[in-house]
C-alpha cells in the first residue's frame, strides 16, 4: 500500500493490459484477407494514387503495391519498432527521480521518561551534469529517425517484390497464349505430313522429327500452365494474401509496358540523387548522428553526477537538519573504455556509409550497362517478329492464291511464332533490368508511386 501511494503521488501508475497471443487464429484471419475489404479500401484512399476504373476488380501495379504495404508483415513488425523508438525517446528525456530513505533508531539505557525513538529521514536528490539528458534524448531521435527511414526501405522492398511477381505473372500468361499457338501449329504441321508419310510423300524421319516438334510444344504448353499458376501464388505471396484473393481480378500492366529510353534518363541526376537519398544510406547517416550522440554522452560521463542529500531527525525533542553532498571521484578511470568503444562504433558506421555509396555507384553502372544491352536485344528481337510478320502475310496471299501449301502456311506461322517468344523474352529481360535499375536508385522509372505515406521522416 506504500509504495501504491508513493507511485500515486506524481500522476499514476500505468496498470498491465493482458493481450494474450492465439497462433491457432492466424490461419483463418489470413484466408479471410482480400482486396475488397474495407480497411484496405481506406489506406488507398489516403495514398497518391488513382486506381483503376472498376477497382476494385481491376487492379494495377499502384494498387497492388498498395494492398501489399497494407497487409505486410515486414512493415508492422518495423511500425511496432517504431513505437518502442518513440518509448525510448521518452524515456531518454526523463530525468532521474530522487530517492527517499526513513532511518528511525531506537535508543537503549535512557533515563526515565525520555522517549527511546530517533525519528528520521534523507532525500538523495541527483542532478545530471555535462548535458547528458540533451544528449541521449538527441541519440534516441536519431535512432528513431533511422527507424522511419528502415520503415521507408521496408516499404520499397515490399513494392519491388510484388512488381517482379506481377512481372512473372503477366509474363508467363503471355507465354501460354504464344506456346498454345505453337502446339496448335505443330498440330496441324503434324497432321499434315502425317497424310504425306501415308501417300508416300516424305520419309518416315521426316514425320517422326514432326511428331516429336509436336509432343515437345504440347509439353512445353503444360509447364508454362504450370508456371502461370506458380506466379499467381508468388503474386499473392508477395502481396501478404492468399491465391484465391485474386481470383475473378484483372490486372492492369500498362506501367509495365513502360521502358524508357536511356537517353530520357538524366542518369548523373538520379545517380546523385540515389547516393544521397536512398532509404539505406539515409538510415546509415541517422545512425552516425545517433553514434556522435553517444560518443558525446560518453564524454560528459566522464564527469560525474551530483547527489544533494538534505536530512532531518526528530532526536529526543530536538529537529536537526542535514544537507549532504556526494558524487564520484574519476580516479581510477574517466570512463576511457566507454568512449572509445563509442568513437570506434562511429567510424564503424561511417565506413558502412561510404561501403554502401561504393556499393551503390557500381550497382548504377552494371544496372544501367545491362538495361541499355536488353533495350538493343528488344528492339532487335521486335524488328525480326515484325520481319516475320511481313513474311507470314506474303505466305498467306501465296496460299490464297494457290502458289503455296498449306504446310507452308503453317510452317511460316510456327516461324512466327517463335520470333514472337524471343521478342517476349527480350521484353521481359528489359523490364526485369529496369526494375533492377529501380531498385539501385530506390525511385520508379517506367511509372510513378510515391512511398505510403507515414514512412518517410
Amino acid at each position: 500500500m506504500a509504495l501504491g501511494a508513493l507511485c500515486l503521488v506524481p500522476a499514476g501508475c500505468a496498470t498491465y493490459q493482458a493481450k494474450p497471443l492465439k497462433p491457432a487464429a492466424f490461419q483463418t484471419q489470413f484466408q479471410d484477407r482480400s482486396l475488397t475489404a474495407a480497411g484496405l479500401k481506406k489506406f488507398i484512399a489516403r495514398q497518391p494514387i488513382k486506381p483503376q476504373p472498376g477497382f476494385p476488380r481491376v487492379q494495377s501495379l499502384s494498387t497492388l503495391v498498395a494492398a501489399g504495404w497494407y497487409y505486410s508483415p515486414a512493415l508492422r513488425v518495423q511500425l511496432a519498432q517504431l513505437a518502442v523508438d518513440r518509448a525510448n525517446m521518452i524515456t531518454a528525456s526523463q530525468s532521474p527521480n530522487p530517492t527517499v530513505a526513513l532511518s528511525p533508531s531506537y535508543l537503549t539505557k535512557l533515563s526515565p521518561g525520555i522517549s527511546p525513538w530517533v525519528l528520521g529521514f534523507n532525500f538523495d536528490i541527483p542532478i545530471e551534469t555535462a548535458g547528458r539528458r540533451e544528449d541521449r534524448m538527441a541519440q534516441a531521435a536519431a535512432l528513431t529517425r533511422a527507424g522511419r527511414y528502415d520503415l521507408g526501405q521496408i516499404a520499397w522492398n515490399v513494392r519491388q517484390g510484388i512488381r517482379q511477381a506481377l512481372i512473372n505473372y503477366v509474363f508467363a500468361q503471355q507465354q501460354v497464349q504464344l506456346l498454345r499457338q505453337q502446339a496448335q501449329n505443330t498440330a496441324l504441321i503434324q497432321s499434315l505430313i502425317r497424310s504425306r508419310f501415308q501417300a508416300g510423300d516424305i520419309s518416315r524421319p521426316v514425320f517422326t522429327a514432326a511428331e516429336i516438334q509436336a509432343h515437345q510444344a504440347a509439353l512445353a504448353l503444360v509447364a508454362a500452365q504450370g508456371r502461370v499458376r506458380q506466379a499467381r501464388i508468388e503474386l499473392a505471396g508477395a502481396m501478404s494474401l492468399p491465391a484465391r484473393a485474386l481470383a475473378g481480378v484483372r490486372l492492369s500492366y500498362a506501367s509495365l509496358r513502360k521502358a524508357p529510353p536511356v537517353r530520357a534518363l538524366d542518369m548523373k541526376q538520379l545517380s546523385r540523387a540515389a547516393l544521397i537519398n536512398r532509404m539505406d544510406i539515409q538510415s546509415l547517416l541517422a545512425q552516425y548522428r545517433a553514434a556522435e550522440a553517444a560518443l558525446k554522452l560518453q564524454i560528459a560521463r566522464q564527469y560525474p553526477d551530483i547527489h544533494l542529500g538534505p536530512g532531518y531527525k526528530f532526536n529526543q525533542g530536538a529537529n536537526e537538519f542535514t544537507l549532504g553532498f556526494s558524487a564520484a571521484l574519476p580516479i581510477f578511470n574517466q570512463n576511457q573504455g566507454a568512449i572509445a568503444a563509442a568513437d570506434a562504433q562511429r567510424r564503424v558506421i561511417a565506413a558502412e556509409l561510404q561501403q554502401k555509396q561504393t556499393m551503390v555507384i557500381t550497382q548504377i553502372r552494371a544496372a544501367l550497362s545491362q538495361y541499355r544491352s536488353a533495350l538493343r536485344q528488344w528492339r532487335t528481337a521486335d524488328a525480326i517478329e515484325i520481319q516475320a510478320r511481313t513474311q507470314l502475310r506474303a505466305a498467306r496471299r501465296a496460299f490464297k492464291a494457290g502458289a503455296q501449301s498449306r504446310l507452308a502456311l503453317s510452317e511460316a506461322q510456327l516461324e512466327l511464332n517463335t520470333f514472337a517468344q524471343s521478342a517476349l523474352q527480350a521484353r521481359l529481360s528489359a523490364v526485369r533490368t529496369l526494375g533492377n535499375l529501380e531498385d539501385v536508385l530506390e525511385k520508379p522509372l517506367g511509372n510513378t508511386l510515391a512511398m505510403p505515406k507515414g514512412t518517410k521522416p
